[in-house]
């Protein structure tokens, strides 16, 4: 059992798990000991670069978010799958420990589906991981099903769900990056993709948003640095205008309220910047390091990781769809309560990070107007969704978790369907099928055009 905590722990601290993929492919490839250990280091290193900014984003939009519910007057429920499922963990002791075995060994299970199957993804964002796992052992639980097999059938669903998930993504990853070396490996990839793909249908002629011709004097909009904080800027000032001192004082102590929305916006721009930085020593180390792996073990094999990944390739439409997702959310807020009597909260950390995704797709598929229309499209589909599955599941009061919904996806995606396992269990063999024959097409269409 100790053994299987450390391997577990293992799993769910992602700059572990990324350095030991890194150490793998570097002895795989025969490297020198001073190369494997700089690429193995550098690997993490890039992994808790990334981190901090992460960090620092949501420690300085966290103030924003309390001052714009205040403001707007709206009241209802918080979004975050992590709070939900860590609250199913801890009030079912079943589920905490068949969920744990099956994150770790459907993690060997998507490396098995990686080898014999045309899906040659490996998913490598740890916490998504266990979310899954957690809502995949939930669903059969409450169906009724024995912690055996709960086991049984749970490790072989998240195989084939970690396998699945970044195959539906990769033609849109794969049209940002200009090519196969990486793909996204996250619990939000069925709200990116459909929203990508309506945003290409509604700006089909419309130019990039990385190739936009500003004026001479607005040029500047052109640097990742300037653009997020001219928007954040602006965001937090009218947000601490409306709120008046006394309520920014509940965040800002003795600081005059101004000052404090301007450093928070810069705060916020220096976060992303320490995460762009991340994102870029991880991919040097890591890219090329995961070639051993594909060409020793997993033959292909491509590395599925966190959204933050994409950022660099696509900054102004990055932008464009966190705003426009911000704008979704909000009006999803309203139909929500008109169609289930709920309202699942703006989430401005995920309108930034999975939103500007949906944006970033969207660019690839629709230029600048596809980047807005999908990230609204993704911002709507969320907080409905969201409310959707809060109303299903009777608020997630059972778990202990009433005050909080989910805002991946994919996982309620899957707990939906899962409502009847059997029902959900074919519906995801059938994706991976159908997933499968896409890979297959798109090989054979490749190697055609390579030969030309």
């Amino acid at each position: 059992m100790a053994v299987l905590n450390f391997f577990l722990e293992l799993l769910q601290t992602p700059a572990i798990i990324l350095a030991i993929v890194a150490l793998i492919g570097l002895i795989a490839q025969g490297k020198k000991i001073p190369d494997v250990a700089s690429g193995t280091v550098k690997t993490a290193l890039g992994y808790l670069v990334l981190s901090a900014g992460s960090s620092l984003l949501t420690q300085e939009i966290t103030p924003f978010v309390g001052l714009f519910q205040k403001v707007t007057g709206l009241s209802g429920f918080a979004t975050g799958s992590e709070v939900v499922v860590g609250a199913i963990q801890d009030s079912m002791p079943v589920i905490a420990s068949t969920s744990a075995i099956i994150m770790g060994v459907g993690f060997l299970v998507n490396i098995l589906l990686a080898r014999i199957t045309p899906l040659k993804y490996i998913f490598l964002t740890g916490h998504m991981m266990w979310i899954s796992s957690v809502v995949i052992a939930f669903s059969l639980y409450e169906f009724g099903f024995s912690s055996a097999m709960i086991i049984g059938i749970g490790t072989v669903l998240q195989g084939i769900v970690l396998t699945l998930l970044p195959s539906i993504s990769q033609p849109n990853v794969r049209r940002i990056t200009g090519g196969n070396d990486i793909a996204i490996g996250h619990l939000t990839t069925l709200g990116t993709v459909s929203s990508a793909y309506i945003g290409g249908l509604v700006g089909r002629n419309s130019k990039s948003a990385e190739d936009m011709k500003l004026p001479e004097g607005l040029k500047f909009f052109k640097d990742t640095s300037m653009s997020i904080a001219i928007v954040m800027f602006v965001f937090y000032m009218l947000v601490v205008i409306f709120a008046g001192p006394e309520s920014v004082a509940e965040y800002a102590g003795e600081a005059n309220y101004l000052v404090f929305g301007l450093l928070k916006a810069l705060g916020f721009t220096a976060g992303v910047l320490i995460l762009l930085q991340g994102v870029r020593m991880l991919l040097g180390e890591l890219v090329p390091a995961f070639k051993g792996i594909a060409d020793k073990l997993v033959p292909n094999a491509i590395p599925a990781l966190d959204v933050p990944a994409l950022f660099g390739f696509a900054p102004n439409s990055l932008m464009l769809g966190f705003i426009f997702a911000t704008a979704g959310m909000i009006v999803g807020m309203f139909v929500s309560s008109a169609l289930f009597g709920v309202v699942p909260l703006v989430s401005i950390i995920g309108a930034f990070f999975t939103g500007g995704v949906a944006g970033i797709m969207g660019n690839s598929r629709g230029g600048r107007i596809g980047a807005m229309v999908a990230g609204f499209i993704y911002g709507l589909e969320l907080i409905v969704f969201s409310g959707f599955t809060y109303s299903l599941f009777g608020h997630f009061a059972s778990v202990g978790a009433e005050g909080t919904g989910h805002d991946c996806i994919d996982a309620m995606t899957l707990m939906t369907i899962m409502k009847n396992p059997i029902f959900g269990i074919v519906i995801i063999i059938a994706a991976f099928a159908l997933m499968s024959f896409f890979e297959v097409r798109y090989r054979k269409k490749t190697r055609t055009e390579d030969v030309k």
